[in-house]
């Protein structure tokens, strides 16, 4: 998720439109958005014509297909990936076994809250794990990676409450078109979210800089 909103904004930022729209970049940006999203997409597209015990079974084997793929694309462990890979097995596992929907519902819920007590843990230990994971993609100041820290916090949080209570409270369909909904949502709130703390970053630096000239 991370992945593919830092590289097509560091392009956004630091390329001129020529080079943001190049099939280099866009090839780039658009496979790696694909193997985090793809999964999903497709998950949400096969409910329509399959049961939601083989849409499940297509989320699993898709998403270690991506853990795979972007394993050897990167040439090290996707400690991220492969989280959001062991998840979806264990519950698409469980979903399979017991004939059971909330599972596969349930892992939403899981992977929004271990993102936000990740974030929570970093906040504690005075640690920026996005600034950990991002500096050398995106050079931004503690604080800019701090208000990118909260605005993410607060919407892991918002998402895991929300999906609870659309699993717990509507049928199975309004669930799918709320998931297809957040992600939308997320793409959005991604490049927003980075926007914002880029911004604020950029006018502070501007500000120091008029500062030193006088």
């Amino acid at each position: 998720m991370f992945i593919s909103f830092i590289l097509f904004f560091n392009h956004i930022m630091n390329k001129n439109p020529r080079a943001l729209f190049s099939r280099q970049v866009l090839r780039h940006v658009i496979f790696s958005a694909f193997l985090e999203f793809g999964p999903v997409l497709l998950f949400l597209a096969s409910f329509e014509r399959v049961s939601i015990y083989e849409s499940t079974l297509i989320l699993m084997l898709t998403t270690i297909i991506s853990t795979v793929v972007t394993y050897r694309l990167q040439k090290r462990i996707p400690y991220l990936a492969l989280y959001v890979a062991c998840i979806t097995t264990l519950f698409g596992y469980m979903t399979l076994h017991f004939h059971e929907v909330r599972f596969i519902q349930m892992r939403d819920t899981l992977y929004d809250v271990t993102c936000a007590l990740t974030l929570i843990i970093g906040m504690v230990l005075n640690k920026s794990f996005l600034k950990m994971a991002f500096h050398s993609i995106i050079p931004m100041t503690g604080r800019a990676w701090d208000t990118l820290t909260h605005l993410w916090l607060g919407y892991f949080l918002f998402t895991a409450i929300a999906n609870e209570m659309v699993r717990r409270l509507l049928p199975l369909p309004d669930w799918f078109l709320f998931k297809g909904v957040v992600v939308l949502s997320t793409a959005i709130f991604g490049l927003s979210a980075l926007y914002y703390s880029y911004e604020e970053y950029t006018q502070k630096k501007g500000n120091e800089n008029s500062l030193d000239c006088k």
